[in-house]
């Protein structure tokens, strides 16, 4: 038997995002953060802190993601850097160019769509940490979500915590 679980939202004003929609660019370290409270919950770790706008002249050359993975139950967590070169990024930054919601939904699923940690990193090494467009449940964007995992990653880098 599968059952959907539904929640109520409320609603907002037409028009009018009802999220605060990010309106400077967050310049972060081009490589990944420690993870927060030692935290071993894959995707979940890292901290959501500040995201911005990506700027209209901001040129991305490389985007970067960030990944807990814990191989065993009781095993140590590893933070996997992930990167993608080149322009295959288009798709990507189409997507965080996605308008916000305008108003929030009335019905939302009780599903938590994970804010993966990104950052789009410029030809002079210079990173920024993009906020991904939320839909009317104050979840990323489906679509948003799907332009990230799209992406053909490569593991540059793996640090146990």
């Amino acid at each position: 038997m599968l059952v959907a679980v539904l929640a109520g939202c409320g609603s907002g004003g037409a028009g009018v995002s009802p999220y605060p929609t990010p309106t400077a660019p967050v310049v972060v370290p081009a490589n990944c953060p420690a993870p927060v409270n030692g935290s071993a919950l894959p995707g979940l770790t890292f901290e959501p802190g500040p995201a911005g706008n990506v700027p209209a002249d901001f040129v991305a050359v490389a985007a970067l993601r960030c990944t807990v993975v814990t191989p065993e139950p009781a095993g140590p967590t590893v933070v996997r850097e992930e990167r993608v070169d080149g322009p295959g990024l288009d798709g990507l930054l189409t997507a965080l160019a996605t308008p916000w919601a305008t108003q929030r939904a009335d019905v939302c699923l009780l599903a938590l769509r994970v804010s993966p940690y990104v950052a789009l990193v410029a030809a002079d090494g210079t990173a920024i940490r993009p906020a991904l467009p939320l839909d009317g449940c104050g979840q990323p964007q489906v679509g948003v979500v799907e332009a990230i995992s799209g992406l053909p990653w490569r593991t540059v880098r793996e640090k146990q915590r």
